[in-house]
């Protein structure tokens, strides 16, 4: 939990993923989000600050420190959710869902489970915002985790129309300052 929260406090300032943004950018009238591991709430925060009703679901107890991002009257934008979203979750349906740097924390065994709810969540018409961990990955050796090759993630999106699809691969650090290769598949897709 130290590392999570240390890991929080280097990302809650840092820039809105291209993918959010890109979305933004299509000025979709909004409406309630889910965020799926919201962390410190950049991506939250963001959207509410747009006009967004946030359900902000995160396995850590970030809510104060989302919530002193936003301002009084913003505050009824938000519903958090304390909890692990690869067990029992329950997602009430939604315009758009949001899981930048998130799903691939899912154990591989549990994840068609999870994805199947998120599909069912988002409504017709409705949005996903959000990235999956590649096969080229250097974290691809994690036995909890889940990692994909572009045609399982393609795959995934089989009722979705996909807006933008782009792959990254480079080298850099992780917010904690380790050494990494990321691997990432940016997804935007709107429901069928």
């Amino acid at each position: 939990m130290k590392n999570a929260f240390s890991y929080y406090e280097k990302t809650k300032n840092s820039n809105i993923p291209e993918n959010l943004r890109m979305f933004m950018n299509m000025k979709v009238e909004p409406g309630i989000c889910i965020d799926l591991g919201c962390g410190a709430g950049r991506d939250s925060i963001f959207l509410i600050k747009n006009g967004w009703k946030v359900i902000a679901i995160d396995k850590e107890d970030t809510e104060k420190m989302i919530r002193s991002s936003l301002q009084e009257e913003e505050q009824n934008y938000l519903k958090f959710i304390k909890q692990d979203f690869e067990n029992n979750i329950i997602l009430q349906s939604c315009n758009l869902l949001v899981a930048n740097s998130s799903l691939s924390f899912c154990n591989r065994k549990n994840f068609d489970d999870l994805w199947n709810k998120i599909v069912d969540s988002i409504s017709k018409d409705g949005y996903f915002v959000g990235n999956f961990f590649g096969i080229n990955d250097s974290w691809a050796n994690r036995p909890n985790m889940a990692f994909f090759t572009k045609e399982e993630v393609i795959k995934l999106f089989s009722s979705f129309k996909i807006i933008n699809f782009k792959e990254v691969a480079k080298n850099g650090k992780t917010a904690l300052g380790i050494k990494k290769h990321w691997h990432i598949f940016n997804v935007i897709a709107k429901k069928k």
